[in-house]
Order: structure tokens, then sequence, then C-alpha cells
């Protein structure tokens, strides 16, 4: 039986009903960047499932539903991202249906995206945010609102 390389991701994961639980998300080798990193926005953006497989930290597997992930916090800092974009990071607050609030910075890619409004209009149901230098992937589905400067 043929298996994919996979590579586990130590996260902490942040549901629409306020459970948080730190574990580990698997990804496949293609899903690295340049430098190395996990693209974990781009794992949960793929289309073809709706549920991720997760192992809290406790030993115990699931099966958790996507479009009921908040955020996920990740161990990856933003220095990859800061040498890649020319564009001044735009602060923001994003507030979520579940009344969960995170805070941060956007660091636009493209020209396009240097509006947060155009960075949250993305077609792309999971984006990324950095608080305090740490990378979190969110669900935009879930945000009410987003505050910015």
């Amino acid at each position: 039986m043929y298996k994919i390389p996979k590579i586990a991701v130590s996260v902490i994961v942040h549901l629409s009903n306020d459970e948080s639980i730190p574990g580990s998300v698997w990804i496949t080798e293609d899903l690295l960047s340049a430098a190395g990193n996990p693209l974990i926005e781009e794992f949960l953006n793929q289309k073809d499932d709706d549920f991720l497989s997760f192992q809290s930290d406790a030993g115990v597997f699931r099966l958790i539903n996507k479009a009921h992930i908040t955020y996920m916090e990740t161990e990856q800092d933003d220095d990859e991202i800061r040498s890649q974009t020319p564009y001044t990071p735009s602060s923001m607050v994003a507030h979520f249906v579940n009344a969960q609030t995170l805070y941060g910075v956007v660091y636009p890619t493209l020209a396009e995206e240097t509006r947060v409004s155009d960075f949250l209009n993305q077609q792309r149901n999971f984006l990324v945010l950095y608080r305090q230098q740490q990378k979190i992937v969110f669900n935009r589905n879930l945000v009410i609102y987003a505050n910015t400067n």
C-alpha cells in the first residue's frame, strides 16, 4: 500500500464552541514554503475535505469540521513573510461569531491586498494574521467584523 509522506505540525486549534485544543495536524511535503515552513493555510483551503485529522496532545484523534475552526495558532514566526513583501503590514482586530477576538498584523503580498478590506475579501476561507510575530491562520467566514487603522 502506498502512503503519502506527511509532516506533523504542532498547533492549537480554537473552535467556534470556544474549545481550544493543542495538538498536531499532518500536511503533505508539497505544502512547505521555500524556507521549509508548513503552509497550514493552503492545507486548510483545500476544497476536497471538510474534515481534518487532528491528534490532541492528550493522544485523542479527532476529525474536526474545518468550518468550525475559528483560528489555529502555529509555532511559526513572521520572518519569512517580512522578507518576501515590500508592502507595509496593516493592523487588524477580527471579531468572531463566538465573541472571540484576534488582533495582529496582516502582510500583503500583492499590491491588490494592501487594504485590509481587499485582504479579507479574498476567495479563500483561511487567511493569515501575525500576533506578536506568531503566525495565526483564521477562518474569515466566522469573522463578524474587523477593525483596522
